[in-house]
């Protein structure tokens, strides 16, 4: 939590009562089913989890386009987050950018998650479990919020920084769980998911109780 122009006991007073509050957040975390399954859809889209000390913490970080569906997962994570969202710019190959961002507290949950979705010689990866940690539609609902895009009358999932493997694993686990049939497009030399129009209306049944009205846009033929 940041503070501002406090000095002295009063000072000190406030970042006391900040450690009390932060440790009682994690004493009282548990990584239950919804937030592990919308952590899980995070870190398939723009999500990371970093060390910090001795355990862990997710960092969610998004363009500033899409503060909307940053806000949502802050307000997700307050149980275990300690500060607002940080608003900034940053410059990407020579142009100015606006981003947003928030991190988690660190906790032990989140180091368990970072064994299974990091490899200490390329960073996240997709775990070969996959199948096993995307059941939820939740999952699938923010992961779309984080890299789909409509494409004429389907979608693509914008799966660059994953392997051909990674992303055949993925298409495999989504037909595997959910029943949903999509293709393997090669875009800028990486592999991207497609879902046909055929496959829209069942994609949209399963996900759209979890979509906010600002991502529907990324659905053809939706009502």
């Amino acid at each position: 939590m940041y503070v501002e122009n406090t000095e002295g006991s009063c000072g000190n007073l406030y970042l006391y009562l900040v450690n009390i509050t932060h440790r009682h957040k994690k004493i009282n975390f548990r990584l239950n089913r919804r937030l592990k399954a919308i952590l899980v859809g995070s870190l398939l889209g723009d999500a990371n989890i970093n060390k910090r000390g001795s355990c862990h913490r997710a960092l969610f970080k998004h363009s500033g386009r899409q503060r909307c569906l940053l806000a949502w997962k802050r307000q997700e994570f307050d149980s275990i987050t300690g500060m607002g969202i940080n608003d900034f710019q940053q410059v990407v190959k020579g142009n100015i950018y606006d981003f947003c961002q928030f991190v988690t507290l660190t906790h032990p949950e989140f180091s368990a998650i970072h064994s299974i979705f990091y490899s200490p010689k390329r960073g996240k990866i997709v775990p070969v479990n996959v199948v096993e940690l995307i059941k939820d539609p939740i999952s699938l609902a923010v992961w779309i919020m984080d890299d789909g895009a409509k494409d004429n009358v389907g979608m693509t999932i914008q799966t660059h920084s994953f392997s051909k493997k990674e992303v055949k694993r993925l298409i495999q686990a989504l037909k595997s769980n959910f029943n949903l049939l999509c293709t393997m497009r090669k875009n800028k030399g990486k592999f991207i998911m497609y879902f046909p129009k055929s496959q829209i209306p069942k994609l949209w049944r399963l996900v759209r109780a979890h979509i906010l009205p600002e991502y529907r846009y990324k659905f053809p033929l939706t009502p």
